[in-house]
């Protein structure tokens, strides 16, 4: 079966410009740090290196959200590069082949080793594809369950081809996070506005932030398991959007129903079905 029987044809746009992992030997430095490193155009890109994996990061893509991740286990996974979005797996689904599936593909990342970030472009009319749940910017990672993450169009391409049919497709979708404005009061009287991310700590959102605490500095002095009680906040209004309290806080706050601990409440992460917090908003005091 050729490549041309496959997908009615599979359309690759290749966008100039790719992602490179390392300027030396090996493929990540050994030490965690950040390298910015030339790519072959003059454009720029950065290895954002951690002791768990390595990210690498089109910058200059600005439109295009995926990237790749290699794990210490020396495989890769797709990552999101921008904080504002949250990848989201989908449904798994099938297609029969008839005699392609009509999937148009844009390899927007290849960085010469065999690695690349290959995106949905669409479908073709009348394919196979066309009926199915595909969207313009998924990422295909499983193809008859065979993890497929982080392959290069060529690749891809040569997978689905083999592929027997019905072909069983698994997809990652990027999803833009949801926002909450919140309010935090002083005992002075003075407040601050924020927007924190669905299912963002509140003690780990405040300290990001720079807002001081109970225990001033969110040090080391609390493991963030609710046994100290000195993140405790006041929660003026909204507390519908935060996760419920359970114990140690409902024990130790049975008397103010009110207040929190920083440590174990959180943006609720099921507000996607909203679609805007205009007049709602999360108002918190600190040092109640």
């Amino acid at each position: 079966m050729t490549k041309l029987l496959l997908l009615l044809l599979l359309t690759v746009q290749i966008v100039s410009g790719f992602v490179a992992y390392s300027s030396g030997g090996s493929k990540f430095p050994a030490k965690a740090q950040i390298n910015e490193i030339s790519v072959s155009n003059g454009r720029r890109a950065v290895i954002s290196q951690s002791t768990a994996e390595a990210c690498v990061v089109d910058l200059d893509l600005a439109t295009v959200k995926w990237g790749v991740c290699a794990t210490e286990s020396g495989s890769y996974r797709f990552n999101c590069v921008d904080v504002d979005f949250v990848i989201e797996n989908e449904l798994p689904f099938s297609l029969v082949k008839d005699p392609g599936l009509g999937i148009e593909l844009t390899e927007v990342a290849n960085n010469g080793q065999g690695v690349g970030v290959v995106i949905v472009s669409g479908t073709v009319d009348g394919s196979p594809a066309a009926s199915s749940p595909l969207q313009p910017g998924d990422v295909i990672a499983k193809v008859n369950g065979r993890v497929v993450e982080a392959y290069t169009y060529d690749d891809l391409v040569d997978v689905l081809v083999s592929a027997s049919s019905p072909v069983q497709f698994e997809t990652k979708r990027l999803r833009k996070r949801f926002k909450v404005p919140v309010t935090v009061e002083y005992p002075d009287g003075k407040t601050a506005a924020f927007e924190f991310y669905e299912g963002e700590n509140i003690r780990r959102a405040l300290s990001g932030r720079g807002v001081p605490g109970n225990d001033k500095t969110f040090g080391p002095n609390c493991g963030g398991d609710g046994q100290c009680a000195t993140c405790a906040l006041d929660v003026i209004s909204g507390s519908e959007y935060l996760s419920s309290a359970g114990p140690p806080e409902t024990i130790v706050f049975k008397d103010t129903p009110t207040w929190r601990m920083g440590c174990q409440a959180s943006i609720r992460d099921d507000l996607a079905q909203r679609s805007s917090f205009k007049d709602d908003k999360v108002t918190i005091r600190l040092f109640p």
